[in-house]
């Protein structure tokens, strides 16, 4: 079969320009156009980096895990792997009535180890006690697959409040009583390793590999320089076999033939690298339908930037904090993005905050933007017992910024797609992860996916 005449990528994120740039990749000995569709001006989505004070600042995710290879892997082949920088030795804490320091030995909340929780205060005796049934409880059914139902069950309401969640929740923006357990691998593993939860985690550090090197990564520039270095890597690939349309949204996919229409381009093969509930109003029917019942969290981070003489002592060395459900009013966690980050450090001591407000269940985006200040700074001055005097703030709304993976998510997905032509491919953090690894993985997935059965 000749080499399809052109596949279309519409959106313009992370996943999108992955997918693009794996497309480049994969039809490099053929006439095969790639195109790029993004609605809006700029490219990256949930990915941006602005001037925040003189000083480059991501408004949405600030690093990667270094662990999964796909952005590691992306960087290096862009031409930046060599240039990432990980965080400082500062240590990240819970508030629960004052900060606590998040404990040693946990495999995303899960104690390994019971001393370790209990000498960081984090958790009361009688959530100790609690606790420690794990060791004697028989196996858990796992056919709720919910990580919040799962976690009370081996350990109650402490474990699965002020650590589980906290943690969880924090990176989905999630309600973990409602968020799946096996979109979780790690603890969908742990729950699966053995009768005791405390003992299986405890067998799988000792096995595991030791870890050397830093746990997250990020660009020096802020994460959109991975999206600028990615599209300048396709279009240095590609040359006239590509192009990047942005400011211009899909309004139109229809189904041809011999093929697909895409608003006036014809294509062989499309990837839809949108979010779920923009991805609803391109396909029909039952998939359709599908797609628009699914949940999403909305959250809004706002940056604030502390001067030196207000910023106490005891707060040097710290990351920042995460802030338990049962603890928040709209503050879910809070960044120290100037001690996170050696290059964000302020030569004027000045202390550059990142706080985040809203999960799943927590709306926000109804408030203004004076009102989204207030909260976040009285309620961060009154975590940290000290008064903020902020010198400027920059909010940065995120509306559908986490899909929710509700139980048996991936079993959804399973049946969204049984129902979709081969050379049509969801991709996305809608579908089957929501960092930026697992985007990069999908996009790549689905771009391979793509060439592979239009090879056929």
């Amino acid at each position: 079969m000749p080499a399809p005449s052109r596949i279309v990528v519409i959106g313009g994120g992370i996943t999108g320009v992955a997918a693009a740039h794996r497309l480049t990749e994969l039809t490099n000995q053929s006439s095969t156009e790639v195109v790029l569709l993004e609605a809006d001006d700029r490219l990256g989505g949930k990915i941006k980096t602005s001037e925040f004070g003189g000083t480059r600042i991501d408004e949405g995710a600030d690093a990667f895990l270094l662990r999964t290879p796909h952005a590691v892997q992306l960087a290096s082949e862009v031409g930046i792997g060599n240039e990432l920088v990980s965080p400082t030795a500062a240590s990240a804490a819970i508030w629960a009535g004052k900060l606590h320091s998040i404990p040693s030995d946990l495999a995303l909340g899960v104690p390994t180890s019971l001393m370790s929780i209990a000498k960081s205060g984090l958790i009361p005796p009688i959530g100790l006690v609690r606790a420690a049934f794990d060791l004697v409880r028989p196996a858990s059914r796992l056919d709720h697959d919910s990580i919040g139902e799962w976690t009370r069950n081996r350990f109650g309401h402490y474990v699965h409040d002020r650590l589980v969640d906290a943690l969880v929740g924090s990176i989905y923006g999630a309600d973990t009583d409602r968020f799946s357990l096996a979109a979780v691998p790690q603890l969908q593993t742990l729950s699966q390793a053995g009768r005791s939860a405390i003992l299986s985690g405890r067998r799988m550090r000792a096995s595991a590999p030791a870890q050397t090197g830093p746990i997250f990564g990020a660009p020096p520039l802020g994460m959109e320089q991975l999206i600028t270095s990615t599209i300048a890597d396709i279009q240095r690939r590609g040359e006239d076999r590509v192009r990047i349309i942005s400011g211009t949204p899909c309004e139109s996919l229809q189904q041809a033939s011999d093929g697909w229409i895409v608003n006036d381009l014809t294509a062989d093969g499309v990837i839809l690298a949108t979010p779920a509930h923009q991805t609803a109003s391109l396909v029909t029917g039952n998939v359709s339908t599908a797609l628009r019942s699914f949940e999403t969290a909305d959250v809004v981070i706002v940056t604030v930037r502390v001067a030196a003489h207000h910023w106490p002592d005891h707060l040097y060395g710290r990351s920042g904090y995460l802030v338990p459900k049962s603890q928040q009013r709209l503050v879910t966690a809070v960044s120290f993005a100037s001690q996170k980050w050696a290059h964000l450090a302020q030569a004027d001591g000045s202390q550059i905050l990142r706080i985040s407000l809203g999960r799943d269940g927590l709306p926000v985006q109804h408030l203004d933007d004076a009102d989204l200040v207030n909260h976040a700074v009285e309620e961060t001055g009154a975590h940290l017992g000290i008064s903020i005097d902020y010198s400027t703030a920059r909010i940065s709304r995120w509306t559908h910024a986490f899909t929710q993976y509700r139980p048996h998510h991936f079993h959804r997905i399973s049946e969204i797609e049984q129902q979709l032509p081969t050379t049509l491919q969801l991709a996305g953090a809608s579908y089957r992860g929501i960092g930026i690894p697992a985007c990069i993985a999908d996009g790549r997935r689905a771009a391979e996916k793509v060439v592979a059965m239009l090879a056929n």
